[in-house]
């Protein structure tokens, strides 16, 4: 799952890193907002409650809103930082590093929540940084790695784009099949069918599977309330070790590795 990235990942990888990753971010959005009141896996909600904080002049908290967006930007920029650094001479180990920062984020997120009664109540704003940042890492961790074609941390993309293929299957369908091939033979081109079907199933893959990761942080995190987080981070701390793992089996790096 780690091995291969952008043009030459196969369906099956995606649709496996599309899975895992996703499940993690439905979860986190759905345990963050239940934990702190507000989502920390997208920047859309963070940037619309600044703008509304600021106009109204509340601008302590239109500066926690902005603090936000600057740590997913922090998270999405060391996470590219670890992928391209020239230490790492196998891929996999990049990946495997950069979802080990994700995990400790996590887990840290938990940590201070728990001891959390002990700190001042104005710091408790504080924590949903942990989460911005690392939902940050994870979204530029896949984008990177799949080569744009996944993304996790969001739906708004991905139910534009099940719409939009969706449109395409249907009209497909509603042709004559025979006529179809007839101009893909005419045309020399195969048929687009296919390839829709595959991320239409991509699409619906990350859709059902955020969807899940909601539903699980939101019945885990009123029964373990701040150390709900524990539960994602180990998920992606299992996902590191299986990317250190793949290393021994990966070509070195090289530099069309890098431009690509």
């Amino acid at each position: 799952m780690f091995r291969h990235h952008g043009p030459s990942r196969s369906e099956r990888e995606n649709t496996l890193l599309a899975a895992y990753l996703a499940c993690v971010g439905g979860y986190v959005n759905s345990a963050g907002f239940l934990a702190l009141g507000t989502f920390t896996s997208h920047v859309t909600g963070s940037v619309a409650r600044f703008a509304s904080q600021l106009a109204s002049r509340q601008l302590t908290a239109a500066g926690a809103m902005l603090a936000m967006v600057c740590a997913f930007y922090m998270g999405a920029f060391l996470a590219s930082l670890i992928v391209e650094s020239r230490t790492f001479s196998r891929a996999p180990i990049a990946y495997g590093v950069a979802l080990s920062f994700e995990a400790i984020l996590l887990a840290a997120f938990a940590g201070i929540e728990s001891g959390r009664s002990a700190l001042a109540t104005g710091l408790r704003g504080a924590d949903a940084l942990f989460l911005c940042m690392s939902m940050g890492v994870q979204n530029s961790l896949v984008t990177r790695l799949s080569g744009a074609v996944v993304r996790t941390t969001h739906l708004t993309g991905v139910v534009t784009d099940l719409g939009i293929e969706t449109a395409q299957w249907l009209s497909g369908w509603r042709g004559s099949r025979a006529t179809q091939r007839e101009l893909a033979r005419a045309s020399g081109r195969p048929s687009r069918e296919p390839h829709v079907l595959s991320k239409l199933r991509l699409h619906l893959t990350i859709f059902l599977t955020f969807t899940l990761g909601a539903v699980l942080g939101c019945a885990l995190t009123p029964h373990w309330r701040q150390l709900s987080m524990l539960f994602p981070s180990a998920v992606v701390a299992v996902g590191a070790c299986y990317a250190f793992a793949s290393a021994r089996t990966a070509p070195l790096r090289t530099g069309s590795w890098r431009r690509s």
